[in-house]
C-alpha cells in the first residue's frame, strides 16, 4: 500500500486540498484522576505523533482528550481496512483505494463522503493503531500495563488506571435528523438514517423490530378473530378454534424466521457488509503466542482451541450459582401463587402456598388481583439477578480469551441469553409440562407478560422522560456555571461524558422474550399478539429516545446480520413447535374437542383420555410435532436463505473483480 505524506499533503499522484471546514467525527477520551501525570503526558504524545487532532481540558473534575482527524487520514485508514465505497463503474462498491479516490460516488464532498459511523469506525482503527512503548509507561509511575497491543486498551487495563472510558461523542445536527425521522413517521422507522449514524449493528436492531412488529400482524388477525367470533358462554381460551391458532403461529414462525434471513442479506448488500469479514479485526485484548499463520503464512497470534473448551467449563461452574438462585425465586412464586398442586412435589411447601388458599392475598379469587403479586415479584426479582450475573458473564467471557470481537461478543451474548430466558421461563414449562395446568400456565403467563409491559413502559418510557428533564436541568445550571468561570470550556463533551453507557443486550433480550411469550405459548394467551404489537411500536420509540437523548453514542461496531440472536430466535422456532404440540395434546383440553370419542368426562367436568387411547393422542402429538419439523427441513431446502437479486449482483461484482484482477495482471506481464 502507498504511503501518505501527511506534511506534504501528497498520496501518489493524487494531491489532497484538504478543506479546512472538514471536522471529522470525535472520540472522546476519559481519564481517571488518579493516574500519573507523566502517564497522561506519553499518551498524548504518542496520539500527537499519529497525526490525531487533539482537544485537552479539564471540566467539573473531568479530564478528557476529545480526538479527531482529518480527511486524509480517514482515506488512508479506509484503504487499510478495505472499507466498500460507491463507485462510478458497473462493479457499484469497490473496496476504497485512495489513489482511485476521484472515481468514488461524492469523493468532492469531503465533509459526507464518509457516513458519520464510517468516520467513527475508522477514528477507532487509528486509535487502536497509535504506536507506543510499553516500557515509557511503566517507568513513568505504573505498576503494570495491560497485555494489548492497542494503547486504548492498554489504558484501560493498566493499574494505576489511565483511561476511565472512550466513547464517540453524539453530533447533534446528525442526532436532530434521526429523531425528526421518527417523529414524523409514527408507522415506520427511519432504518437507512439510523444506518449512517450508528453503524450496522444498531441498525439491524431497529430493523429486526420494525420487522417483527409488521410480520405479527396476519397471526394477531386471527387471535383478535377468536376472541371476537368465540362461541357463545366460553372464554376465548376454551374455542374448538384455538389449535388452529397455535398450528398457524408454529408455521408463522418459520415463515420469519425464513423471511428474515432474507431481509439480513438485503440489508447487508445494502450497507456493504456482506463481505465484511474484511473488516473483522482481531481483538486488543485477545493473548496468545505468535506463530506463522498455516493459511497466509504471516505471523499472528494463536490460542488452541482445547485451552478455550476449559475456560468455558470455568464459565459454566461460575454460573451455577446464579441458577440456583434462579430456581429459589422460581419455587417462591410457585407456592405463593399456589400452582403446585400436588403435596408430594419436591417443591411444595404448605407454609407458602397458604398464600394463596381461598381468602388469602395471593389468592385466584382476590378482587384486588393479589395474585398477580407473585408473579411481578418474581419478575423484579429476575431482572435483579440478570443485573448481578451481566459482570460474572463478562468476567467469564474475558476468560475464554476470544480472537474478535464478534466472538467475545456472541459468547456473552449465549450466557446471558440462557440464563435469563432460565430465569424466566423455567415457572412457565414447569406449569405446562409437569403440573399440566393450562389455566395456571394463562395465569403465570398473562401475569409474566403484563408484568414485563409496565416495566418496560415505566423504565424505558416515563422514567427515563422524567429523568432526562430532570438531569436536563441540572446540567443547564452546571454548565452555566462552567461557562462563568471558563468561557472556551467545550460543554457539549462534558454533556457527552454525563450520560450513561448504551447496552443494547438488553434491549435484544427483552425482545427475545416477546417472541417467546407469542410463540412458545400460544394457544394459552392468543391475544399476546396483537398486545405485542401495540407495545413493540411504543418500544422501538422509547428505545430510540434513549439511544438518542439519554445514553452514550456506542462504538461502531460493523456486522452483516443480528448475529447470534437468530440463532436463540431458531432455537425458539424449534421449540415452539414442541411446546404448543405438547400443549395441544396433553396440557390440556382442546384435542377433546377435536377428537372427543378418545375422552371421557369425570365428575368434576374435566375431560380425561379414554383407557386404552393414551397411545392415539401421543401419536397425534407426535406426528403433528414431526410433520412441522419436516416442514422446517423443506424450507430450508427449498426456500434460499439469500434472495436471488442479492447472488446475482454478488457475483457479478465478484466476476467484475476477477476480470479487474487479470486485467492488472496482463498490464504488468507487459511491462515486464
Amino acid at each position: 500500500m502507498s504511503v501518505y505524506n501527511f506534511d506534504s499533503g501528497v498520496y501518489g499522484t493524487v494531491k489532497m486540498a484538504e478543506s479546512k471546514q472538514f471536522k471529522s467525527e470525535t472520540y472522546i477520551i476519559e481519564l481517571t484522576e488518579s493516574c500519573p501525570e507523566s502517564c497522561v503526558q506519553y499518551l498524548v504524545k504518542c496520539l500527537e505523533g499519529s497525526k490525531l487532532s487533539l482537544e485537552i481540558e479539564n471540566l467539573a473534575d473531568h479530564r478528557f482528550i476529545a480526538v479527531s482527524c482529518n480527511f486524509a487520514q480517514l482515506c488512508v485508514k479506509a484503504e487499510e481496512v478495505e472499507l466498500l465505497k460507491d463507485i462510478d463503474s458497473p462493479e457499484k462498491v469497490k473496496e476504497f483505494v485512495f489513489q482511485d479516490a476521484q472515481n468514488y460516488v461524492g469523493f468532492q464532498s469531503k465533509q459526507t463522503f464518509f457516513t458519520p459511523y464510517e468516520q467513527l469506525f475508522l477514528l477507532e482503527n487509528m486509535l487502536h493503531s497509535v504506536t507506543f512503548s510499553k516500557e515509557v509507561f511503566l517507568k513513568s509511575g505504573l505498576k503494570r500495563f495491560g497485555d494489548s497491543e492497542s494503547i486504548i486498551t492498554g489504558c484501560l487495563h493498566s493499574k494505576p488506571q489511565i483511561i476511565e472510558s472512550y466513547t464517540p461523542m453524539h453530533n447533534e445536527g446528525d442526532k436532530k435528523i434521526v429523531w425528526e425521522k421518527v417523529r414524523k413517521n409514527p408507522i415506520f422507522f427511519p432504518t437507512q438514517e439510523i444506518h449512517k449514524y450508528y453503524g450496522e449493528e444498531v441498525a439491524f436492531y431497529f430493523a429486526w423490530m420494525s420487522f417483527f412488529t409488521w410480520s405479527l400482524f396476519p397471526i394477531s388477525l386471527f387471535g383478535v378473530g377468536l376472541f371476537l367470533h368465540r362461541p357463545k358462554g366460553i372464554t376465548v381460551d376454551d374455542s374448538p378454534y384455538l389449535p388452529m391458532y397455535a398450528l398457524l403461529m408454529a408455521f408463522w414462525t418459520i415463515i420469519f424466521t425464513k423471511c428474515w434471513k432474507r431481509k439480513e442479506h438485503e440489508l447487508a448488500l445494502d450497507w456493504g457488509t456482506s463481505d465484511i469479514e474484511k473488516c473483522e479485526l482481531v481483538r486488543p485484548e485477545f493473548k496468545g503466542v505468535l506463530r506463522k499463520s498455516p493459511v497466509s503464512g504471516k505471523m499472528e497470534k494463536y490460542f488452541p482451541a482445547w485451552k478455550r473448551r476449559l475456560r468455558y467449563l470455568i464459565s459454566f461452574l461460575l454460573s451455577i450459582p446464579f441458577l440456583m438462585l434462579g430456581v429459589i425465586a422460581m419455587i417462591l412464586s410457585l407456592n405463593f401463587n399456589g400452582y403446585i398442586k400436588h403435596k408430594e412435589s419436591p417443591i411444595y411447601f404448605a407454609r407458602l402456598a397458604s398464600f394463596a388458599e381461598p381468602g388469602h392475598i395471593f389468592a385466584a379469587d382476590n378482587p384486588y388481583y393479589g395474585w398477580m403479586i407473585p408473579t411481578i415479584g418474581h419478575s423484579i426479582v429476575i431482572n435483579i439477578l440478570n443485573k448481578l450475573y451481566r459482570t460474572v458473564a463478562t468476567y467469564a467471557t474475558d476468560i475464554e480469551n476470544h480472537r474478535t470481537e464478534y466472538q467475545w461478543t456472541s459468547s456473552l451474548t449465549v450466557k446471558r441469553v440462557l440464563f435469563e430466558l432460565f430465569d424466566c421461563y423455567l415457572p412457565l414449562f414447569y406449569i405446562a409440562f409437569y403440573q399440566l395446568d393450562i389455566i395456571s400456565l394463562r395465569r403465570e403467563l398473562v401475569g409474566l407478560f403484563w408484568g414485563d409491559e409496565i416495566r418496560r413502559v415505566l423504565t424505558e418510557a416515563i422514567l427515563p422522560l422524567i429523568t432526562e428533564k430532570i438531569q436536563a436541568h441540572r446540567q443547564k445550571k452546571k454548565l452555566e456555571a462552567l461557562k462563568k468561570t471558563d468561557e472556551k470550556c467545550n460543554l457539549q463533551i462534558l454533556q457527552n461524558l454525563l450520560l450513561e453507557e448504551y447496552e443494547q443486550f438488553d434491549d435484544y433480550i427483552e425482545m427475545v422474550i416477546q417472541f417467546g411469550y407469542v410463540t412458545l405459548f400460544a394457544s394459552a394467551f392468543p391475544l399476546c399478539s396483537i398486545i405485542t404489537i401495540l407495545f413493540l411500536f411504543l418500544e422501538a420509540r422509547s428505545d430510540m429516545f434513549k439511544l438518542l437523548f439519554l445514553t452514550r453514542r456506542p462504538i461502531v461496531r460493523r456486522a452483516k446480520s443480528i448475529g447470534v440472536w437468530f440463532k436463540v430466535l431458531t432455537a425458539m422456532m424449534i421449540l415452539s413447535m414442541v411446546t404448543n404440540c405438547f400443549l395441544f395434546g396433553f396440557a390440556s383440553e382442546q384435542l377433546a374437542s377435536w377428537a372427543p370419542e378418545m375422552y371421557e368426562t369425570h365428575s368434576d367436568g374435566d375431560q380425561w383420555i379414554k383407557p386404552g387411547f393414551g397411545r392415539y393422542v401421543v401419536g397425534v402429538v407426535f406426528a403433528a410435532e414431526h410433520i412441522l419439523i419436516i416442514i422446517v427441513m423443506l424450507s430450508h431446502f427449498f426456500i434460499s436463505d439469500t434472495p436471488n437479486n442479492v447472488k446475482i449482483e454478488l457475483a457479478r461484482r465478484g466476476y467484475i473483480r476477477k476480470e479487474e484482477l487479470k486485467l492488472l495482471k496482463g498490464k504488468n506481464l507487459k511491462i515486464d
